[in-house]
């Protein structure tokens, strides 16, 4: 009897132990405020010096689901991205979910929309009315942003920048005369430096999505995408939005 029992015992520790593996995970991002910041300021933090809606939103997500999940913004995107493609058990967020990205990832999201828009001055009679017309005009952006390559891959000459920061202030110095970013970013960027934009065209709408490992089991990514819709449909993630807006 006591034979017996001991294959059982293996399989039930072994299913017990992979149970944990696949369970634990770790979800990198970069600083990108208001979605993925520090608390201390720094360019690179771990779990609860992580702060933004987006890190919110995950640590909301994964909680329900009952997944344990740490956590670290990097300083660098590419690295950050990379590291979520390359190593099991890792998740990269918030990201545009692309054709050239579609096979290296599993998929959770959106997790929430956002615009890309074209940003004036507040005080700017600047108007336009499609991409073509920014020809005319110094357009930054920031250098590492999808919204970058669409408008380079519209032929948009575009004054790239090693942060929004910097574009703020380089619009504010007339270094710039319009500035390309999100609906969500921008603003929030441009209120901390205390200067005043408004958006004068948009030209596409995106959500934005946790890109899990390849290797993820596929239940697992189900749960999070029902628990997910359940967050938005209660308006949960809206509000934790709107509350760095305040």
């Amino acid at each position: 009897m006591m034979f017996r029992r001991i294959p059982f015992l293996f399989l039930l520790f072994f299913s017990l132990t992979s149970n944990a593996q696949t369970t634990s995970f770790h979800l990198v991002t970069e600083n990108f405020p208001p979605l993925n910041m520090t608390n201390n300021g720094t360019s690179y933090a771990r779990n609860d010096r992580v702060s933004g809606f987006a890190t919110d939103i995950m640590r909301k997500l994964f909680e329900t689901s009952g997944y344990e999940v740490d956590f670290t913004l990097m300083s660098d995107w590419d690295e950050a991205y990379n590291s979520a493609k390359d190593t099991s058990g890792y998740g990269v967020y918030s990201t545009f979910r692309t054709p050239e990205r579609e096979d290296s990832f599993q998929w959770v999201g959106p997790l929430y929309e956002e615009d890309w828009v074209i940003l004036a001055p507040e005080g700017s009679d600047v108007t336009i009315s499609s991409l073509d017309e920014l020809k005319n005009y110094q357009v930054g952006s920031y250098e590492f942003d999808a919204i970058t390559d669409h408008l380079k891959n519209n032929q948009i000459n575009v004054v790239p920048a090693k942060s929004d920061s910097i574009n703020v202030v380089k619009l504010k110095l007339g270094q710039i005369e319009l500035w390309a970013s999100s609906s969500l970013t921008g603003p929030y960027t441009a209120a901390n430096f205390n200067i005043p934009v408004k958006p004068i065209h948009t030209f596409s709408e995106s959500g934005l999505w946790l890109a899990m490992h390849k290797d993820t089991d596929h239940t697992i990514i189900s749960t999070l995408n029902e628990k997910l819709q359940s967050m938005h449909q209660s308006g949960e993630i809206q509000q934790m939005i709107e509350s760095y807006n305040q």
